[in-house]
């Protein structure tokens, strides 16, 4: 990207408003060779966190209306108890208390412990021995979990989309993968037997989505023949616990759940519970498609890989196949799911520049207070959100590194939406890259979830007031930025490699009611490269929605694609509000659609759409059927066979040059800043991240694919 960087610092700083520089107290911290019975100085530093905390606690007392600063020296800060700062440890506007990094160092923060090797002891059991794949005979270590006091060993619950509530492993530089089958890739359904849920019939629209919880078993299928041997295998374990994992109807459910039984003469799989919407493919009830995909998950007989690993529920025993010698080897456990750090009903604090990591839950929860700040932070590889900020005012996310994540990257709420008028929260997240995410919890874990949390007919919370913006997120398998409640900012930002696993699913991307959802703003937004996703998606209703300036390129591939979809939802019992305007489409199947779209009541201009299928599509909704119109925008659109005067197109610079021929014939359309979209350099984030690493052409990007789910709903 285009980075005007005089520009952007001027606008950071005054979005924090903090000093640079701090006068008063300082504490220093040194894993290494601190001591706790030191006095925290910078030639006798303490060794935890937890005493520095002390520390500065002593200091707020004695000198109220002096800054504290924490430095924190380069090491392993590995937190059996989690860091916790409250009231008590907080500042003031003027007197702020800083945890950072020492400078030139970056300190690790971990939610974990490590296990040594001594802790893993080869396989003798012979029952045990017999249950090994050919590849891992001899390979398999063991550890008594239980001996060893580890906590989240299980089971599984019946259903779940999370990690099952289980410990997880890592190494220092990644997540250890739990067994699965296939390794890569899924199996798929032949046919469905019992559906358990849902239509059971081809007439899905306006079907109820219901679960049969008193049914005594949930859905039943035939699985297919050049799997059949693996599956009597499985069989033999039920005992011990089978989980299947799934896209079970449509790409946006994504359920782990026990398996009752399996019968391997009939190749019948019996599931042990009933899931919301029933299993088999929404469009072709009751048999489904035969392209519905599953794996099975945390079974010995599938560690067959040099880091994989499982835990034997019946017996309390956890298996691993070593990624390299044990002895060479740092493998650390994440038991716990509380977060590394949290700030609780604390103001004006501010960490920076710390490294937190391998957690099985988030890595930073700000939970109440005011006016904190997380910035320059890296937090990776944990199993939950890599930040979350929950009620509270004023604080700030910025110019942090969040990757490697189990869900989601921020997740924001706060606010009153109730009150007249609405209360903001005030939360601002800002230049922050974000990417990898939703390894585990495959789908609506966003890049920032800006007030909603689920599929289907919920997943609303509150979220006022918020603004996201310049951030960079890319590479994740479903959702870009969830948006829903009210009054919300999304500018600037750049998103790309979104929907990589499941369609139906926008960069910004809500779904949400009328009566509790309006009043955003998305403007000067870059959308692009994703096969089959749509950029900017309204899945329900829009009210007093502005969308203005952005720019999308999907390069679409595959039947989805569509850079500014308007669904309909009640909102046509009401006044249509739709302002969108200014916006430029590039190589999508789709450019702008819109269902009951009146033009007395919206405004649709000065639009542009390069080299796309089908530029504009409108719909009018009458008696719960959709039928298509001629188009009617209220005001004059540019629809362009070629370039119609980009800088360089093919290069990603996407600024319209002063002789384009959009400006010609669109008098009205404002020239978009586009290079002031995504990163900028500030104190915090010194320099952007290498090209060749963010890859946006994708050169080397691989993604598991699913296939068979065309979404039918909107066509």
């Amino acid at each position: 990207m285009h980075t005007n960087v005089i520009h952007r610092l001027f606008l950071g700083l005054l979005l924090v408003g903090a000093p640079l520089a701090l006068v008063g107290a300082e504490f220093h911290v040194s894993a290494a060779v601190g001591d706790d019975r030191a006095p925290g100085s910078v030639g006798q530093p303490v060794a935890t966190l937890q005493r520095a905390r002390d520390l500065v606690r002593e200091a707020r007392r004695s000198q109220p209306t002096e800054p504290v600063t924490v430095w924190i020296a380069g090491g392993d800060y590995l937190q059996g108890t989690p860091l916790v700062l409250g009231p008590e440890d907080s500042g003031t506007a003027e007197a702020p208390v800083v945890w950072r990094a020492k400078v030139g160092e970056q300190p690790r923060l971990l939610g974990a412990r490590v296990l040594k090797a001594s802790d893993f002891q080869p396989v003798t059991d012979p029952a045990t021995l017999a249950r090994l794949s050919p590849e891992a005979a001899g390979k398999i270590r063991m550890v008594d979990a239980e001996a060893l006091g580890l906590k989240r060993i299980g089971p599984y619950p019946d259903v779940f989309n999370d990690t099952g509530g289980i410990l997880s492993l890592f190494t220092r530089d990644r997540r250890l993968p739990i067994a699965r089958f296939p390794d890569r890739g899924f199996m798929t359904i032949r046919k469905i037997l019992f559906n358990a849920g849902g239509p059971t019939t081809r007439k899905w629209e306006g079907a109820a989505w219901h679960l049969l919880e008193d049914h005594p078993t949930g859905g039943i299928f035939e699985f297919r023949d050049e799997v059949a041997a693996k599956h009597a295998t499985w069989a033999g374990q039920l005992d011990r616990g089978v989980w299947v994992k799934g896209y079970w109807r449509i790409p946006w459910q994504n359920e782990a759940i026990r398996v009752l039984s399996i019968d391997p003469e009939k190749q019948v799989l019996t599931l042990a519970k009933p899931i919301p919407g029933g299993i088999g493919n929404k469009y072709l009830r009751p048999e489904g498609n035969g392209r519905e995909s599953y794996w099975v998950m945390n079974l010995l007989e599938e560690v067959n890989q040099p880091g994989e690993w499982c835990l034997d529920f019946k017996d309390r025993k956890l298996y691993l196949y070593p990624p390299s010698p044990l002895e060479e080897t740092e493998i650390l456990v994440a038991d716990t799911t509380e977060p590394v750090v949290t700030l609780r009903d604390a103001r004006h604090l501010t960490l920076r520049g710390l490294l937190v990591t391998i957690n099985a839950g988030a890595g930073i929860q700000i939970s109440g207070g005011e006016h904190n700040l997380i910035a320059g932070c890296t937090v990776r590889l944990v199993d939950e959100y890599g930040v979350r900020v929950e009620g509270g005012k004023n604080h700030v996310v910025r110019s942090n590194e969040l990757t490697r994540l189990g869900s989601g990257g921020v997740f924001l709420s706060g606010g009153d939406e109730t009150s007249t008028p609405r209360v903001p929260a005030g939360h601002l997240v800002t230049n922050n890259h974000i990417h990898h995410f939703s390894e585990l919890q495959r789908v609506y874990t966003p890049g920032v979830n800006i007030g909603f949390t689920g599929g289907g007919n919920g997943g609303h919370h509150t979220c006022v007031g918020m603004t996201v913006t310049h951030n960079l997120i890319h590479d994740t398998p479903h959702a870009g930025v969830l948006l829903g409640s009210y009054d919300n900012v999304i500018e600037y930002n750049e998103i790309f490699r979104f929907a990589t696993v499941s369609n139906d699913m926008g960069g910004i991307y809500s779904y949400d009611r009328y009566t509790q959802f309006g009043n955003h703003v998305l403007r000067f937004n870059y959308i692009h490269s994703s096969d089959d996703g749509d950029a900017i998606y309204f899945d329900h209703d829009h009210p007093n929605m502005t969308v203005f300036g952005n720019v999308v390129h999907l390069k679409s591939k595959g039947k989805r694609g569509t850079s500014f979809l308007y669904k309909i939802g009640y909102q046509a019992q009401f006044p249509q509000s739709i302002d969108c305007r200014n916006n430029i489409a590039i190589e999508s199947n789709f450019g702008f659609e819109f269902v009951s779209a009146k033009p007395t009541e919206a405004k649709i201009e000065n639009n542009v759409v390069v080299r796309a299928p089908t530029p504009f599509t409108w719909s009018d909704l009458k008696g719960g059927k959709k039928s298509k119109t001629e188009p009617y925008p209220s005001g004059a659109q540019g629809v362009y066979a070629a370039d119609p005067g980009f800088v360089d197109l093919a290069g990603g610079d996407l600024r319209l040059r002063p002789d384009s021929q959009v400006f010609k014939d669109l008098p009205g359309f404002k020239a978009i800043p586009f290079e002031k979209i995504g990163l900028f350099v500030d104190e915090y984030r010194t320099a952007l991240p290498d090209p060749e690493l963010i890859d946006r052409a994708g050169r080397h990007v691989q993604h598991e694919t699913l296939e068979g789910y065309q979404i039918l709903d909107r066509k």
